[in-house]
């Protein structure tokens, strides 16, 4: 009995000490100084159109544009306590790809992109960010790839894990910068 006690006691101490102190509760949630901050994307899936109002005949790709696709992001900062709740300021973006599974093909690699930010968050208020989930320039790569080329006026679908990361600073706080990430996933094809 006093060996399953010990056991058990050795499991519970070491289960709470691996758990304190990290800063981040995790799932994307930031644990700052005076409030926690989560960000959500809107469209869980979002759906981007590689060239956008273009017609296809027999194959064949006629007009439209090639643009960049923005996903809404909640932001939300949530008081820790009743008083004393401090602004939250978001310093950049980064979005983060990885081939998923679920495309037609396989998904080339898609390098990180950042976005300069600047935006203050108050304590207990949501705002929503519309963050480039996929550029103009993006599309142009993946439509002149030598390899792994994005067809157009085709079925191909390439999937993408989307990690929206937040750089994020309480000023008169500790000063740290933590992240604070928001998942989506992406779906690039030529909508026909």
């Amino acid at each position: 009995m006093l060996k399953k006690f010990s056991l058990l006691f050795l499991v519970c101490s070491t289960a709470i000490l691996t758990s304190c102190g990290g800063g981040d509760i995790g799932g994307g949630v930031g644990e700052f100084t005076t409030v926690n901050a989560t960000a959500t994307a809107i469209n869980n899936n979002f759906e981007s159109d590689i060239v956008t109002g273009n017609v296809c005949t027999a194959g064949v790709s006629t007009g439209g544009t090639v643009q960049t696709d923005n996903v809404d992001v909640d932001f939300t900062s949530k008081a820790q306590f009743s008083t004393g709740a401090l602004n939250l300021a978001i310093s950049k973006i980064t979005i983060h790809y990885t081939p998923a599974p679920g495309g037609t093909v396989p998904a080339p690699a898609l390098l990180d992109s950042y976005v300069s930010f600047n935006q203050t968050v108050a304590p207990n208020a949501t705002v929503t960010i519309p963050v480039p989930i996929l550029t103009r320039d993006q599309k142009l790569l993946l439509l002149n790839r030598a390899t792994q080329a994005m067809p157009v006026c085709s079925g191909t679908t390439f999937r993408y894990y989307v990690d929206i990361i937040f750089e994020v600073s309480e000023p008169g706080g500790n000063g740290q910068v933590k992240p604070v990430t928001a998942r989506t996933t992406l779906d690039v094809a030529d909508s026909q």
